[in-house]
């Protein structure tokens, strides 16, 4: 992560009316290892319903492979474990695979590409690990006209932009994609409010978005502390997102060094630092239409409350 860039962005979300941060901002090698604890909660149910998708479609999806040469790009590979179900399968069916994770975490990806290489030490399997930013990583990738490009980009990463910066990101990735690469990408879908709220208000997730401080600490010189702040998710009914919320105990006034500024917080003051929208099919269908993509499938685990869509580059 490029030092100004964190710092621009801390600063600009501080000196807010209503101080905002956006969660990537969270995650470092620590913030990553703590998210990924989050995953194996049994009320956060994103992960577990996107491993049920894999293993249920796992087949179907490695039939696009056989079809047409295919390379798999993964943004924000995290641990992969979603994605190992497809690479199995891949190498089962005799695919030969050529599989490039990107992730901004160094620790991630070295772990990633290390347990691959472990599970799969004897196959066709060629592992080439990116420690990059999304558009940084594919633009370093080799244009290579006979391989049909296949991004995955699962999770709920995308779900946790705003509208507006999910449209940019999206035409930003049709720019890189040829015709006819696909895009298999995540959305979690509208249910129950209070199956929402029980997902996103446990330990963990406190620790995880509290580790947002220590990062600007660390990287800016601040002087947070933890015990003061308190975290908090609300389902907003207005924006169909879940919003997570760290809030001052006290009044207090935050020094950061790097940045040569305080910042003021009052008593019960809130910093909003995640939100994580919630999609209906047709704004899925609106999404693509609108970034450049047609819908070829959607993917649903059991209770229908996850969508992995499947998405076609048209030019």
């Amino acid at each position: 992560m490029k030092k100004n860039i964190f710092a621009d962005t801390v600063l600009k979300g501080l000196s807010l009316k209503k101080k905002k941060l956006p969660s990537w901002l969270i995650y470092d090698s620590k913030g990553s290892e703590i998210f990924t604890q989050i995953t194996k909660l049994e009320n956060y149910y994103p992960a577990r319903c996107e491993l049920e998708i894999f293993n249920t479609h796992k087949s179907t999806l490695s039939n696009l492979f056989s079809s047409t040469p295919t390379q798999l790009i993964e943004l924000g590979s995290g641990d992969g474990k979603k994605t190992m179900a497809l690479i199995r399968q891949l190498i089962e069916d005799g695919i030969k695979l050529q599989y490039t994770p990107i992730d901004i975490s160094k620790g991630a990806i070295d772990n990633l590409v290390k347990i691959l290489n472990q599970n799969f030490e004897n196959s066709s399997l060629k592992i080439t690990g990116l420690v990059a930013d999304y558009f940084e990583g594919l633009a370093s990738i080799t244009e290579n006209k006979k391989l049909r490009k296949m991004v995955l980009f699962l999770g709920v990463t995308l779900n946790n932009m705003d509208i507006p910066d999910a449209k940019s990101f999206l035409k930003r990735l049709h720019q890189l994609l040829n015709k006819e690469d696909c895009l298999l990408i995540g959305f979690d879908l509208m249910k129950n409010p209070k199956l929402l709220n029980q997902a996103y208000n446990n330990e963990l997730f406190e620790k995880f978005n509290l580790h947002l401080l220590d990062r600007i600490n660390e990287c800016l010189q601040a002087n947070f502390n933890k015990n003061l702040f308190v975290q908090q998710a609300h389902f907003n009914p207005q924006s169909r997102a879940v919003e997570s919320f760290l809030y001052s105990t006290c009044k207090q006034t935050i020094q950061i060094n790097s940045l040569n500024t305080n910042i003021e917080f009052a008593q019960w003051e809130d910093l909003q630092t995640e939100q994580s929208f919630k999609y209906s099919i047709q704004d899925i269908e609106n999404l693509a239409c609108e970034s450049g993509f047609k819908i070829t499938e959607n993917f649903y685990d059991s209770k229908r409350y996850f969508v992995d869509s499947l998405w076609q580059v048209i030019k």
